[in-house]
């Protein structure tokens, strides 16, 4: 019989964590141990029922993990603690699989690159975009195209969120990093990965709940707009809630708000495969986020980007 994979999953109560913990079962692997500051005792009792212990800290699940030897350890806590715990993970020689971002700041991931290179473990981060079959064939697409004209792109993404998410870490830049951490990120990566690397980039909005920025990729100009609506706000005008993903390119409209159901679970066996995404993959969209945030807080970028697409 083949020894289960063992698991321990930090923020546990987040809103990502169900779709890690679906993806741990998913992949035939034993989740161990789940850590998170808002236990309730009903919550406990239902973990406990599954035989997973529930802890209070990641330092209560390092000596779990001395007495008991985990394999991974997955983070889905609040975005600024990622560095700190990846840190700590590696110091004790236990892979990680954190959600994005890794960090939110080029000095942080090379305290992670650092700590790992002297660990006996390994980083992974959740890209789970670059698994979506719509994505996939236009990755094709782009790559089969031979065109000395750079693609015209228009990327959208509006989502609805209600006032508990501006109340949270979320609605703290320090905490969440900002909208292109929270939000952005996912799409920055798999532009790059598509189009190639940032030449330049204008910034016309960027505030907690809304962007707005042109860049310019080696083989596109892309218009990413990202609005992040007040769930109380379309209610009160009597509107429904909003979620809609779409790229434009060369005039050419396709959504792709749904197919996210088992993207991390894809995640996760591409993981065990030995083709996971590393800090390496991690730190292109890190750093452009980090370069168009710095500039931004200039004041040196701002300019019409309508007109410039």
């Amino acid at each position: 019989m083949v020894n289960k994979l063992k698991f321990g999953l930090l923020g546990a109560l987040g809103y990502i964590a169900p779709r890690h913990i679906q993806a741990i079962n998913n992949i035939n692997a034993d989740l161990r141990c789940v850590s998170d500051l808002d236990f309730n005792s009903a919550q406990k009792k239902e973990f406990l029922s599954k035989n997973i212990e529930t802890l209070d800290s990641l330092e209560e699940m390092i000596k779990f993990h001395q007495k008991d030897n985990l394999d991974y350890i997955s983070i889905c806590t609040p975005n600024h603690l990622h560095t700190d715990q990846i840190i700590t993970c590696l110091e004790n020689d236990i892979n990680v699989i954190c959600e994005k971002p890794l960090a939110l700041s080029v000095s942080d991931l090379g305290r992670i690159r650092k700590s790992e290179s002297v660990s006996a473990a390994k980083v992974f981060t959740i890209m789970q975009l670059r698994f979506h079959e719509s994505i996939i064939q236009l990755k094709q697409n782009i790559t089969s195209q031979k065109s000395e004209e750079k693609h015209e792109v228009i990327l959208i993404y509006a989502t609805t969120r209600g006032s508990e998410f501006f109340s949270s870490w979320r609605g703290s830049e320090n905490k969440s990093g900002g909208i292109l951490f929270e939000f952005g990120i996912h799409y920055l990566d798999i532009l790059i990965d598509i189009f190639g690397q940032v030449s330049n980039f204008n910034v016309n909005k960027l505030s907690l709940n809304q962007a707005n920025v042109l860049i310019e990729h080696e083989n596109a100009k892309v218009l990413i707009m990202i609005n992040v609506l007040s769930k109380e706000k379309l209610k009160e005008m009597g509107q429904e809630e909003v979620l809609y993903r779409s790229f434009t390119i060369n005039g050419d409209e396709f959504e792709f708000t749904g197919g996210f159901q088992d993207l991390h679970t894809k995640s996760y066996e591409s993981i065990l495969e030995g083709k996971g995404f590393t800090v390496e993959d991690a730190s292109k969209s890190i750093k452009q986020i980090s370069k168009i945030m710095d500039e931004f807080e200039k004041g040196s970028t701002y300019k019409p980007i309508l007109n410039n697409l």
